[in-house]
């Protein structure tokens, strides 16, 4: 899915990346994030395209009490679900 940003989200994005301990840079274009600080954690798997990010993957992070740790749930496939995510992480502007 893909979801289309302003230079403005694209860069306050990109600036979240660098200082948050849960999103992990596989390249200059692609990363993978968790966002565990908000109501319902995620996990997502990006590409910077023009005008956007492309998810590749999103999903639901399930907490096991059990397990002591997360698993990954059901998968997101609504892009305003995961715009929503990113502006309550604080990952886009807004928030």
């Amino acid at each position: 899915m893909k979801i289309r940003l302003s230079e403005a989200e694209l860069n306050h994005l990109n600036a979240f990346l660098d200082s948050c301990p849960d999103a992990e840079r596989l390249s200059a274009r692609e990363a993978v994030l968790d966002l565990y600080d908000i109501e319902r954690p995620i996990s997502l798997n990006f590409v910077f395209v023009k005008g956007g990010i492309g998810v590749d993957g999103a999903a639901e992070l399930k907490y096991s009490e059990e397990e002591k740790g997360y698993y990954m749930g059901e998968r997101i496939e609504d892009p305003e679900a995961v715009r929503a995510a990113l502006r309550e992480a604080g990952a886009l502007p807004g928030a």
